[in-house]
């Protein structure tokens, strides 16, 4: 693996598991996305289970969302909360709502609006990740690892630390601290290098 901060790209040589080909078949049907959360770890080599991929798009209108809806369809995919297009469009407003390929609800995509400026954040600064054949979008390193240990579950924070550990000589320091900062967990920083406060 290389990541290369000045250009926003890691670039990964590795197999793709059967959950790297999930999302690359769903992200495909997208122009816009950022991945954020548990299979940035996942994706960037650590070893773990997850039901859900957790996506972030800019808002669409509606004639936007009923084509993606068509397309989704048309790949095999289904909408775990409804069957309803105009129903989803409107639960989107408020909360994520999931996809799944048809018969089997996990793994599925949580998809996201994005809401907050932190989400905005993560959309404007997504870095490239550069696999065989296909390119996909994550959240910022620093950003990750610092909502990993905002979330604070011992999953997360063994997410955080295997994403420090892999990439700490290479990530922008003062932005780390920063997202520390912003997401009110400084007093965390310990937890990346020797799992205590």
């Amino acid at each position: 693996m290389d990541y290369d901060m000045s250009k926003r790209e890691v670039k990964l040589d590795r197999e793709l598991s059967e959950l790297d080909n999930f999302v690359i078949k769903f992200i495909k049907l997208l122009k816009n996305y950022v991945i954020v959360s548990g299979y940035v770890s996942i994706l960037l080599g650590r070893t773990r289970a997850t039901e859900d991929v957790d996506l972030l798009v800019p808002k669409m209108e509606k004639h936007d969302f009923i084509s993606f809806w068509r397309k989704v369809h048309d790949e095999g995919f289904w909408c775990i909360n409804t069957s309803n297009a105009d129903e989803a469009f409107d639960i989107l407003n408020e909360h994520a709502i999931r996809f799944a390929k048809k018969e089997k609800p996990v793994p599925n995509i949580e998809f996201k609006v994005i809401k907050n400026d932190l989400d905005k954040f993560s959309y404007d600064n997504r870095i490239k990740v550069i696999l065989a054949f296909e390119n996909l979008y994550i959240s910022p390193i620093e950003l990750q690892i610092a909502y990993k240990l905002f979330l604070g579950s011992e999953k997360d924070i063994e997410d955080a630390r295997h994403i420090y550990s892999l990439l700490k000589d290479k990530i922008n320091k003062e932005e780390l601290i920063s997202s520390l900062e912003t997401l009110g967990v400084f007093n965390k920083l310990g937890l990346l290098e020797n799992g205590k406060y």
